[in-house]
């Protein structure tokens, strides 16, 4: 029996969804000795799980349609876009599976360390993780959470636009039931995220960070990515740090809604400040959490 094939050198970017994954990815691909996919999101084991069908053919088409679009109009850009042409080709085979996935990362420009980020991997569990294990046995992930009520909110605004639904003029009844989809709320079970990943990777294999404390020093938090990737690191190599990506909609959260996302993640809080420790400034006001582990009662009479 054939072993699976091995990626060398490889990491991934797993969530959560609406954490800045976008921002992380386009900073890295920046990085000289960081190859990052053309397309930031693969979607590979996802879509083995049957969890989404990003990887149908007509969004793989629309994918490459995209690229040829710019490698003709944008030729002050000619000398990052020709290189991409035989990744592409690899991108575009008719056969989905274990090998073409690993043949995404084999040529990369003379780059040590090759990665994507799919936010929708958080959704994989400990058999989906353990499917990036064995493809890649000293992978390195990474992990980025944010303030559960807001990422809630950030997600709701992105399904909106997508929909074509106007957040502003629905009704709170309307944004709960859509905020209650198991599969929405499942995106910021961050607890069962951590537990299967602590299963499935060895310790020190596995970046947790939080969503604000990279935004607060945007530089500092590529330099520790970098040392955990194991990569060099220079400030020069990274600009448009300020730069936002991926916006959604924008819309005040109606106080219907931030009670109703409150309650539903106030145990997500709780067991992320249980497992790092702390959590910051932003989520303790956010849910009325004092320093430390405790959940004051008037959290609860918040919600």
């Amino acid at each position: 029996m054939s072993r699976p094939p091995q990626i060398a050198d490889y990491f991934v970017c797993v969530g959560a969804q609406k954490a800045g994954t976008t921002w992380l990815a386009r900073m890295l691909s920046r990085h000289p000795d960081i190859f990052f996919t053309p397309v930031k999101e693969i979607h590979y084991f996802d879509h083995v799980r049957g969890i989404t069908t990003h990887l149908r053919d007509s969004k793989r088409r629309s994918r490459k349609r995209k690229f040829l679009q710019k490698l003709l109009t944008q030729w002050h850009r000619a000398g990052e876009f020709w290189p991409q042409r035989a990744w592409y080709r690899e991108y575009m085979a008719e056969t989905l599976d274990d090998d073409w996935y690993a043949g995404l990362f084999r040529e990369r420009g003379g780059r040590r360390m090759a990665g994507e980020a799919t936010p929708e991997y958080a959704l994989l569990g400990e058999e989906g993780f353990r499917h990036i294990a064995r493809l890649a046995p000293q992978a390195r992930v990474i992990y980025i959470m944010r303030d559960p009520v807001t990422r809630a909110w950030s997600q709701l605004l992105h399904h909106c636009r997508v929909e074509g639904l106007n957040a502003a003029r629905l009704p709170p009844e309307q944004l709960i039931a859509i905020a209650s989809d198991p599969t929405f709320r499942a995106f910021g079970d961050y607890a069962s995220v951590l537990n299967a990943l602590d299963k499935v990777f060895p310790k020190g294999h596995v970046w947790t960070g939080f969503y604000e404390d990279i935004h607060a020093d945007r530089m500092g938090a590529l330099a520790r990515i970098s040392a955990f990737l194991g990569v060099r690191f220079e400030e020069s190599w990274f600009e448009g740090l300020e730069r936002r990506y991926n916006r959604s909609q924008e819309a005040k959260m109606p106080d219907e809604v931030r009670r109703f996302l409150r309650e539903q993640t106030l145990p997500v809080a709780r067991d992320v400040a249980r497992r790092m420790g702390r959590l910051p400034e932003s989520w303790r006001k956010q849910f009325g959490l004092v320093r430390g582990r405790k959940a004051v009662k008037r959290a609860r009479a918040r919600s």
